[in-house]
């Protein structure tokens, strides 16, 4: 069985929250306005991590937010069917309170998204209710469409949505939320995506920044528009003893030598330099191929402009949606400075948090059809298509509550009996829960 429950993470993922006592708001992120405050003597050593609503600072021995949004204003990359309603709070913070309009996408045309107390639920149709292709099929009450004989009954097929028939139950092979399709206009830091219940969306693209043509500079998305920071001093340029200092091509910058046509370190350069080991820099760190004020260890973490989107030399997270070095593993990628499939949230194609889709595999029991363990078997006429079968429902029994992984196909159990006048097929569907 896929989840369909598709809630996206805030585009930043902060470290800690804490409940409010009013309104039943959730605040998201570290709180520095409080006495004694933290101090520090570098961003890095300031707990959490930087949002859209604000980013961590070191000032005066103090840690504090800067680059703040106005209280009301809403935060890039916030989910639109979590059941939650994310404004900064203007203090740097982000406030979280139920939006029962921002029902989630059940990504099943037999299932259906609510909310519930700011909780985002996806709940089977009513059985007999029109599926598939025309509405020629019918839901069966635990969430699939189900009678089918060929895929095409299922519906359509695109470039996000792969439709097969399994044992009468139709299911989708989603592609991945963010699955990138096409980049249609090039600079926009805008791409086409899957949205992971079968549909195409716009969605930031890190990675279509336009190009200023100048080798001194690091061109980077910030949101859906480019900004031209400076490259790291020491930078190639042109030809012959040529490095970028401060955004400018000139001669060989701080901490290098001219030698034989190249700029050569001399092992004594600054925080924010290009160097091409640890023993470049004056700190002893190099990372992203920038002298970096700090070891900077994690998996998301980085030190370059064109990895974080912060000045170079600044131990910082990645920007949202990428994988630098390619130190997430397989398909996962950075979310607010952590590995999304290590971050607590479920988002992306997640089935489970942190499990599932592109994730690790999430472990599941089989549940069977019915109230009561596996229930009755849901009778159909079928005229004689089943007279003389073997009964297999007694096996839905014992596959109750046995181990598997959420993500497997349904597994249906059918068997013969003759009731009145025409055959009845008995069906009892198990699912991995």
């Amino acid at each position: 069985m896929r989840s369909t429950k598709k809630t996206r993470a805030l585009g930043q993922v902060l470290a800690l929250s804490f409940v409010l006592g009013a309104g039943g708001c959730v605040v998201l992120g570290y709180n520095f306005d409080k006495k004694p405050p933290d101090s520090c003597e570098r961003t890095a050593d300031c707990p959490g991590v930087d949002s859209d609503c604000g980013k961590r600072a070191c000032t005066e021995g103090v840690c504090t937010y800067v680059e703040v949004k106005d209280a009301g204003e809403k935060p890039l990359g916030q989910p639109r069917d979590d059941c939650q309603d994310v404004t900064c709070d203007g203090k740097g913070l982000a406030v979280s309170k139920p939006a029962p309009l921002e029902v989630p996408l059940p990504g099943d045309e037999c299932a259906v998204g609510q909310c519930f107390d700011g909780t985002p639920l996806v709940v089977p149709k009513e059985k007999d209710t029109p599926c598939g292709k025309d509405g020629a099929l019918a839901c069966d009450g635990a969430g699939f469409c189900a009678g089918c004989t060929m895929p095409s009954e299922c519906g359509d097929d695109n470039l996000c949505l792969k439709w097969s028939c399994t044992e009468g139950i139709c299911i989708g092979a989603y592609e991945p939320v963010g699955t990138i399709l096409a980049d249609t206009v090039k600079g926009d830091c805008m791409a086409e995506a899957c949205d992971g219940a079968g549909g195409i969306d716009q969605i930031p693209y890190p990675m279509d920044a336009a190009d200023d043509m100048n080798p001194c500079t690091a061109d980077i998305c910030k949101g859906t528009t480019t900004e031209h920071e400076n490259a790291a001093n020491g930078t190639p340029c042109e030809t012959g003893c040529r490095a970028c200092t401060d955004g400018v091509c000139g001669e060989c910058s701080e901490g290098t030598t001219c030698v034989a046509e190249v700029c050569v370190s001399n092992g004594a350069q600054p925080v924010g330099s290009a160097c091409a080991g640890p023993a470049d820099c004056k700190t002893g760190f190099c990372i992203d191929n920038i002298c970096c004020e700090s070891a900077c260890a994690e998996d998301c973490m980085g030190c370059g402009n064109t990895t974080t989107g912060q000045p170079n030399g600044i131990c910082a997270p990645a920007l949202d949606n990428t994988n630098p070095g390619g130190r997430c593993e397989g398909l996962d990628v950075c979310i607010g400075g952590t590995c999304r499939c290590e971050n607590g949230v479920l988002d992306g194609n997640e089935l489970k948090v942190d499990c599932g889709g592109t994730c690790a595999p999430c472990k599941g029991t089989w549940v069977c059809n019915g109230t009561s363990g596996c229930g009755a078997p849901v009778a159909k006429c079928c005229a004689f298509d089943c007279i003389g079968c073997d009964d297999e429902t007694a096996a839905c029994f014992e596959l109750q509550n046995t181990p598997c992984f959420i993500g497997e196909n349904p597994k249906t159990f059918t068997g013969g009996t003759f009731w009145d006048i025409c055959a009845k097929c008995n069906r009892m569907t198990c699912l991995c829960q």
